[in-house]
């Protein structure tokens, strides 16, 4: 039935989009961890990095306080090492079962922390801030480190925040390396300070740009200070700090702009060669100076930022992922497009010959019901095949003269069978006052009563649904009514969101994506019209549509449609097409408007007919997907062979894209399938007007 091809037509909608939430939600956690390792790489001390850190996770995990404890060897205690709470400073921790666990790596999310080992005997003061916990280990240089968040509330981590934190691991094994570093470099610093002054300042300059690897250097630009002979891999055994960049003339001519600068310096980056292990170094400097400020030499660090590289370089991979996937996302809309168009086409131009074919009136009215029923999945395959009109909401309304009772009683009489099974009565009431005829999209407005009429027999057990149809002033309202189970005055101010059901169980109980409303909204808005709600639950629901109707129906239209005078002069037409229903579909349709064919079963066969016979035909239709030769390369291979016959495209491929690509081809039309009777009437007349010009 066309109502389960809709609702399964909007559940696969319903898993795109989902598709589309997952890719969005990937690449918001991939910018927080760029965001978060940029702001800790310019970080000066263990508390800005570990600001930097929750700052990230703020976003995804909703803590009160956070704190880090760090142990030097397995026999000591853990201790604290930074923390947002004063109470927790300078704490000790005993370690038992749930510490070891989250050292191991695991994340836990503890709802009862009063009765775990670790927090039953914290002081009353402490554990008023425990009542909720998540936390979790990582290794570090000095031993190991565990991370805890900490809420004042119970049940405040959900499973979502676990996953937050495996999610988020490299990003927090990073700052609590750093952090840890840090904090054994300011010891060591502190140490050196009271052995003499000079240490002193040159260990508060090193503090400051935080590096794996000290150097010192005076006016001359000569060596008076290496931490260490060996930088990585790389033995430094130069005067001149330029030396070291043998090799990389960029590198060194900025470092020596730098430098002449006489002012700080950070995150010049540089990398080993790979036969000495290819890490990377940031560094960084500053000038330092005498007592009388004179320019004594620069001081700087570098640091090794292979980690952080290697993070970068991972996070470009994913969105080479993501855009990869999206694009396959796109090639299988495409796909689908051709798929379900193609054996459309075919239903559509046989119901147009059927409707020819002698049939009494109750017939034709059957085949009236059974086209405007095609009409209407063609624009529901329309809307959710092309993606991106729906992600961007750019419905296009086509409006023509249409007749309001016939989209309404079209809905009406399809879904009147379903209303008969639950054994409720479905009725339709239309005012004489409504115009008979006037301008709008039928297709959209019959979507939207399929929408609205069907979602009241889905949710209505006993009782009646029924349809008035008035008109107000400019307005032509529509008012569907049930006695169904209602809806909640909380539920109902999201309720024309996309993907938002009333109640969760109902997608359980009654299926459907919750795409419907939010798609009918959009539709009665590009309208200019509105759709309101009364609802109350166990006892019914009335959804009104108010659409305006146009200046032109205001001032009467004519009920008899002016038919355009239809010339007579005959094509002689090509038809390059693979299928043999669709061959039949087209050549029935071209040869009851009066038109010679000739059938071509590929692009190869339609060139070779084409030289065979270069006059005899006056226009092509080419089908683009064909085997041996497809449509596109059959026309680029004859405007190579100047011809200059007209060429249309024949094609299930409707998306926008798609019809640039045939133009540039050198294709001088296009025609969807399925072929719409109108817009082949327009195509034929234009080039019938062409041919008795030129004779």
């Amino acid at each position: 039935m066309p109502g389960y091809e809709s609702e399964k037509l909007q559940e696969t909608l319903l898993d795109l989009m989902r598709s589309q939430e997952r890719e969005k939600q990937l690449r918001e956690e991939n910018a927080a961890i760029l965001a978060g390792i940029s702001a800790m790489a310019g970080a000066n001390n263990k508390r800005q990095v570990f600001n930097s850190l929750l700052t990230v996770l703020h976003k995804y995990i909703g803590f009160e306080h956070a704190l880090v404890l760090t142990r030097e060897d397995e026999t000591s205690p853990l201790k604290e090492l930074v923390t947002t709470c004063q109470c927790f400073e300078s704490s000790t921790w005993p370690i038992n079962h749930t510490f070891i666990r989250s050292m191991n790596g695991e994340s836990i999310a503890l709802f009862d922390p009063d009765k775990v080992n670790e927090f039953r005997g914290l002081p009353d003061n402490m554990l008023q801030y425990c009542k909720s916990v998540l936390l979790t280990g990582v290794k570090v240089s000095s031993g190991d480190a565990v991370l805890i968040f900490l809420h004042s509330e119970r049940g405040q981590f959900p499973p979502q925040s676990r996953r937050v934190l495996d999610r988020f691991r490299p990003l927090l094994e990073r700052a609590i390396i750093d952090i840890d570093y840090r904090e054994r470099l300011q010891s060591l610093v502190t140490a050196r300070t009271v052995e003499l002054t000079h240490s002193q300042q040159r260990f508060r300059d090193f503090a400051k740009t935080v590096g794996d690897w000290f150097w010192e250097i005076d006016t001359n630009f000569q060596f008076t200070y290496i931490s260490s002979p060996n930088l990585a891999n790389h033995v430094i055994d130069n005067e001149c700090i330029f030396d070291i960049f043998d090799g990389h003339s960029e590198l060194k001519k900025e470092l020596k702009a730098r430098l002449e600068k006489k002012v700080p310096f950070e995150d010049l980056e540089w990398q080993l060669p790979e036969s000495e292990g290819g890490t990377w170094f940031s560094f960084s400097g500053t000038p330092y100076f005498s007592k009388q400020g004179k320019l004594q030499g620069f001081r700087g660090t570098a640091k090794d930022i292979t980690h952080r590289k290697k993070q970068l370089f991972e996070l470009q991979e994913a969105r080479k992922q993501a855009e990869s996937a999206n694009k396959a996302k796109s090639q299988f809309l495409a796909m689908m497009s051709h798929e379900i168009r193609t054996p459309l086409n075919a239903v559509l131009g046989l119901m147009e010959t059927l409707a020819d074919s002698g049939l009494n009136s109750e017939q034709k009215g059957w085949i009236d019901y059974m086209e405007q029923s095609a009409q209407l999945l063609l624009t529901i395959i329309n809307d959710i095949l092309d993606l991106s009109r729906i992600e961007s909401g750019n419905f296009e309304l086509f409006n023509a003269e249409m007749r309001p009772a016939d989209s309404i009683n079209l809905v009406v009489n399809q879904l009147k069978e379903q209303a008969r099974k639950k054994d409720i009565s479905l009725t339709s009431y239309i005012s004489p006052d409504v115009p008979e005829v006037m301008i709008g999209d039928k297709n959209r407005i019959s979507q939207v009563m399929f929408n609205l009429i069907g979602n009241a027999i889905k949710f209505t057990n006993q009782g009646y649904v029924s349809v008035n149809v008035t008109r107000d002033a400019n307005h032509i309202v529509i008012a569907v009514k049930d006695t169904g189970i209602g809806i909640a005055p909380e539920a109902q101010k999201n309720l024309f969101n996309p993907f938002i059901q009333a109640d969760g169980s109902i997608t359980r109980r009654y299926g459907g994506t919750g795409l419907g409303l939010a798609i009918s909204q959009h539709l009665i808005n590009k309208m200019n019209g509105r759709i309101t709600l009364q609802s109350e639950l166990d006892k019914g629901s009335c959804f009104t549509v108010y659409i305006p109707i146009p200046i032109q129906t205001l001032a009467a239209i004519p009920t008899q449609i002016v038919q355009t005078p239809r010339l007579e002069k005959s094509l002689k037409i090509l038809l390059a097409e693979d299928s043999n229903t669709n061959q039949l579909v087209a050549k029935l349709m071209l040869e009851k408007r009066g038109h010679q064919v000739k059938i071509a079963n590929n692009g190869e066969e339609a060139i070779e007919l084409l030289k065979l016979k270069r006059n005899s035909f006056d226009i092509v239709l080419m089908d683009i997907s064909m085997p041996v030769l497809d449509g596109l390369e059959a026309t680029r291979q004859l405007r190579r062979s100047n011809y200059d016959i007209p060429i249309i495209a024949l094609t299930a491929n409707a998306m926008q894209s798609d019809q640039e690509e045939y133009k540039r081809a050198g294709m001088d039309g296009f025609l969807a399938k399925p072929i719409q009777p109108m817009e082949l009437n327009l195509m034929l007349d234009k080039y019938q007007g062409l041919m008795m010009t030129g004779s």
